[in-house]
């Protein structure tokens, strides 16, 4: 998903968990919630509309409305649209994925197309174009317990890559192996900076993940990304871990990143808590913090708050809100104050 609102959601990439809760979209996984989904074949186990016996179509639209009130900048108002169409192809043992997403202003991409195949219930390979593994944001709006993601300064979104990946589920652990290009964290940075050096899209990359169901809503996740930039002889790491709880209407999550770019470190923190309050209603609390020293990225240290309100209208249409404050530093000694707002309407089937 591409946030239009949001400029600062830039850097690196993460996968994560698909939340359920009032103002996103249930997404079930093979072991639902009984277990882990890092690793689960979730093809086969979507919701969505029946094409015939082997083809399902999913999706959503999702409208923002964003204000930002930044020291220096002014003020910025702004309305984007997203929308993204997923076809899901079941041939078991082999099943696969096709995911189109547009935004305002843009044409139609192809997020993900990949292939699985299925060696038996626990363990699969996957092939093609998909999404990163590590972190616990979703990806997508359906699946965020608020409007816009955790972070601010470098920002943590999901990056699609080309490759393959050993994956393996059993409900209680969860364990994905990855070959493939570029994450694209350094092509990334490139873009946040005046470096031109067509060199540093290039390379090879692998993740690793695991994750475990230490007892029914509450998993431990570890993940490793490595990326080695061919002919600067230098790379880039990323190590993810969080906790989260799921209960009935209580989730809680804590998470640690730590990126080391080229010899500068990003390591940011979070810890969120969403309450549902009724079938209809819920609430988030969400408190980051990230500390700095790629000088490439305008801010040093960043401290954000966050307020949001979920309603769920029916069991497809959601309405949600979000108040944002963030404290950043920059690498000059500067400092500014960050106020956002945003309101969104989020259409999904």
């Amino acid at each position: 998903m591409k946030y239009l609102i949001s400029p600062l959601f830039a850097l690196f990439s993460i996968n994560s968990l698909t939340a359920q809760i009032p103002g996103a979209s249930a997404v079930a996984t093979s072991y639902a919630s009984e277990g882990t989904s890092l690793g689960a074949n979730e093809t086969i186990a979507y919701n969505g509309i029946s094409l015939g016996n082997r083809v399902k179509l999913r999706g959503y639209v999702d409208f923002i409305f964003g204000y930002t009130d930044a020291d220096g900048d002014g003020e910025v108002v702004d309305f984007g649209t997203d929308a993204d169409l997923d076809f899901l192809l079941d041939f078991s043992p082999i099943s696969a994925e096709i995911h189109f997403d547009t935004a305002s202003g843009s044409g139609v991409d192809l997020e993900q197309a990949f292939g699985r195949y299925n060696f038996n219930q626990d363990l699969s390979i996957t092939f093609g174009r998909q999404l990163t593994v590590l972190g616990f944001d979703a990806d997508e709006a359906p699946g965020l317990y608020a409007v816009t993601p955790a972070y601010t300064i470098g920002g943590l979104t999901s990056s699609y890559v080309d490759g393959m990946r050993l994956n393996f589920n059993n409900g209680q652990f969860g364990l994905v192996l990855g070959l493939h290009d570029t994450y694209g964290f350094a092509s990334k940075a490139e873009d946040n900076s005046s470096n031109t050096n067509s060199d540093l899209g290039k390379g090879v990359a692998i993740d690793i993940a695991a994750s475990m169901m230490i007892i029914p809503g509450l998993e431990a996740r570890l993940g490793f990304a490595y990326e080695d930039v061919e002919d600067i002889d230098d790379s880039i790491s990323q190590v993810n871990t969080f906790v989260s709880y799921s209960g009935d209407s209580l989730t809680l999550a804590l998470e640690y990143d730590n990126y080391n770019y080229f010899g500068d470190s990003l390591w940011d923190i979070m810890v969120m808590a969403n309450y549902s309050f009724t079938d209809w209603v819920a609430g988030t609390l969400r408190y980051s913090y990230e500390d700095n020293e790629i000088g490439i990225l305008e801010y040093e240290s960043a401290n954000r708050f966050t307020l949001a309100l979920l309603f769920t209208v029916t069991s497809n249409l959601y309405f949600n809100f979000e108040y944002s404050h963030a404290q950043r530093d920059t690498h000059g000694g500067g400092e500014d104050d960050l106020n956002e707002l945003y309101l969104e309407g989020l259409l999904t089937f």
